[in-house]
């Protein structure tokens, strides 16, 4: 278990109120939504209970690496400068490589947490955690906290974003950041909380029309830079955090911007299928046996397993997908249910399960699901499955499929929205 300071922790709690309250008062001069700051709050605690579990329940975990990797690479960069900044930038030189790894590995034990001899699972994340760190005192649960605060301003981001793309219904935040998986899955220290957010507002950056400007002058240099710089610093950090989420993201942007053309259909239905039989399906089936491999996880738990089987070959794969897109969406089911926490995650699985089915009734009956909210759906559906396929613990299988629902989501609550002949006859009505 991690060792954490009282007093650290202490300062820490002090240092995220006092970041939250300078966000604060920045939305507010900008005068953001009144709900923004609640949902900043809801993330913030979320990832206190993040944090707590990783801590205390599971006392290992990608969660704990983050902190003391971040903290490892602060400590070195303030103690010793030059070794610090070899462990910190190790890929620009063989020299620094050999002495970054080694220093890395010459105190396991430096915060009281042996690092099981495993490699950091992203260093990039990592890396980008260590004035987080910082900022938050070196506090294990500040440093949950700030995470958090990110989060939630990338997710507004992206959800202003979309905003302008399109028309939301008026409580669709509630959906975006209060859903019980997104909030608590995506405010921890784990590199999800922000490829999330940057992989839906790349796509949203994507599938707006972009208008015309002339770079013959000051302003349309300024305006050319402005339209590249968060897009690009966006892309830069789902590629850096969840390569996988990048192409998901480009097609979710792309197929809702020209999705009313039919030879769209065509090809991302021969695609989808291609990139399932051949790429995505071989993968994921050798994803599922090394997770599953006993010799490299000896403390398997049988009991939060999801268990599936297929071929790895192109025909196998699409047999996989299609036994694996119904427990990923809707399961676990009831017979799947060997643990306390897999039947948490299944209440809010089936919740969800319903709320998709009454969606999708409305829809049906208003007729108003257009060709380009249809490919958000199907694109959902589509990743939801792949990503089961892949993962073999409900656990891990509930917070990525978070990839898959805000495609669902986004795409039945824009087809929700009351069209603009609804609210003038609205309107119009005494």
């Amino acid at each position: 278990m991690v060792q954490l300071v009282p007093e650290r922790e202490l300062v820490g709690f002090f240092l995220v109120g006092g970041w939250l309250g300078y966000v604060a008062y920045w939305l507010e001069w900008y005068r953001k939504p009144f709900w923004l700051y609640a949902v900043l709050v809801a993330k913030i605690f979320a990832a206190w209970a993040f944090g707590w579990l990783y801590a205390h329940y599971y006392c290992h975990g990608d969660t704990l690496k983050a902190y003391l990797t971040a903290g490892r690479l602060a400590h070195y960069l303030w103690q010793e400068p030059s070794e610090g900044l070899a462990l910190l930038f190790r890929e620009l030189s063989s020299e620094w490589e050999a002495r970054g790894w080694k220093l890395f590995w010459a105190d396991t034990n430096l915060y009281g947490y042996d690092y099981e001899w495993s490699e950091p699972s992203n260093y990039f994340f990592y890396r980008l955690l260590v004035p987080v760190y910082a900022a938050a005192g070196g506090s294990y649960y500040g440093m949950q906290g700030l995470v958090a605060l990110v989060s939630g301003l990338l997710g507004y981001a992206a959800y202003e974003r979309w905003g302008r793309v399109t028309a939301l219904p008026r409580r669709f935040w509630l959906y975006w950041f209060l859903w019980p998986s997104a909030l608590f899955w995506a405010s921890g220290a784990l590199r999800d909380s922000w490829a999330l957010p940057a992989m839906l507002y790349l796509s949203a950056h994507i599938a707006a029309p972009q208008g015309t400007f002339r770079l013959n002058s000051l302003s349309g240099l300024r305006e050319l830079l402005g339209r590249l710089l968060w897009p690009s610093a966006c892309a830069a950090l789902v590629a850096g955090l969840r390569l996988e989420a990048l192409p998901v993201a480009v097609a979710a942007g792309l197929l809702y911007r020209w999705g009313r053309y039919p030879l769209v259909w065509v090809g991302a239905l021969l695609g989808g299928i291609g990139s399932l039989g051949v790429w995505a399906g071989p993968w994921a089936y050798q994803y599922r046996l090394e997770a599953l491999d006993p010799g490299l996880h000896p403390d398997l738990n049988e009991a939060s397993v999801f268990f599936l089987s297929f071929e790895p070959t192109f025909w196998g794969s699409l047999l996989g997908w299609l036994k694996a897109v119904g427990p990923g969406l809707a399961g676990p089911f009831p017979w799947q249910i060997q643990k306390p926490l897999v039947a948490l995650y299944g209440l809010e699985a089936w919740a969800g399960t319903v709320l998709i089915g009454w969606a999708l009734w409305q829809v049906a009956r208003r007729r108003s699901l257009t060709l380009p909210e249809a490919f958000l759906v199907m694109l959902g559906v589509f990743v939801i499955g792949i990503i089961a396929m892949a993962m073999p613990y409900w656990g891990t299988l509930a917070r990525q499929r978070l990839y898959g629902l805000y495609w669902i989501g986004l795409g039945l609550g824009i087809a929700l929205q009351p069209s603009l002949d609804d609210r003038q006859r609205a309107l119009r009505q005494p």
